[in-house]
């Protein structure tokens, strides 16, 4: 059973690098569910994006953070450091209610998951799944999707072009539109007529004109 959880920063990397093995917690409904060989993503807050998937190897299960640290530690400082830490995000009255619990983890093979859901060139899949410690899934959109993803892609683009103003941004933002125009069956002279008739109109932005305001006699 896989299990959802969210996690602050600093406890995320020290699980990620290896030197948290046991989170701890409360021993609510939720927590109330998890067995060993379960399975538990943790989320790095606050954007949780960045993704852990652990096994659950052991649960230790105890009336209080104290009792708990003292089967699992030796050291009375750090004990009465650990036991401090956890009240600044559990009440004692929770703690009385429910209890609390010890989950020792075991990262997977793949266990850093980055989570983008977004729309990306084709041969990207191909160039992560050729580097080593690395794979991904994907899925292709029908073309009602893939038009929403572009849409959004199109102001990705954008944005980045608006902070770095480089070639490199522009290409990106062209290959965008090229897709959007070859997905609608647009036609390239018709755009470019379109365009020639609205410069015959209101002409282009070549003389850099910026509008401040219009006045217009009241009636």
């Amino acid at each position: 059973m896989l299990h959802k959880m969210k996690l602050n920063e600093s406890p995320f990397e020290r699980m990620k690098n290896g030197t948290k093995t046991i989170e701890f917690r409360l021993f609510d409904e939720k927590r109330q569910q998890i067995k060993v060989g379960d399975q538990i993503e943790f989320s790095k807050l606050p954007n949780l994006q960045e993704k852990l998937l652990v096994d659950v190897s052991q649960i230790y299960r105890e009336n209080s953070f104290e009792e708990l640290f003292k089967k699992l530690y030796d050291d009375e400082e750090e004990i009465k450091r650990k036991v401090e830490s956890m009240y600044q995000y559990y009440s004692k009255e929770k703690e009385k209610e429910y209890g609390v619990i010890g989950i020792k983890i075991i990262l997977q093979k793949y266990s850093v998951r980055y989570t983008y859901n977004k729309l990306v060139r084709d041969k990207i899949p191909e160039n992560i799944n050729k580097k080593i410690g690395k794979k991904c899934k994907y899925t292709i959109l029908d073309d009602t999707m893939y038009l929403q993803e572009l849409n959004k892609k199109v102001l990705e683009e954008a944005n980045e072009f608006i902070e770095e103003n480089s070639m490199e941004e522009l290409g990106d933002l062209m290959e965008v539109i090229n897709a959007i125009i070859k997905l609608k069956g647009y036609k390239m002279e018709e755009v470019y007529k379109i365009m020639k008739s609205k410069a015959e109109k209101n002409g282009i932005f070549n003389d850099k004109i910026y509008l401040e305001y219009v006045d217009e006699e009241g009636e």
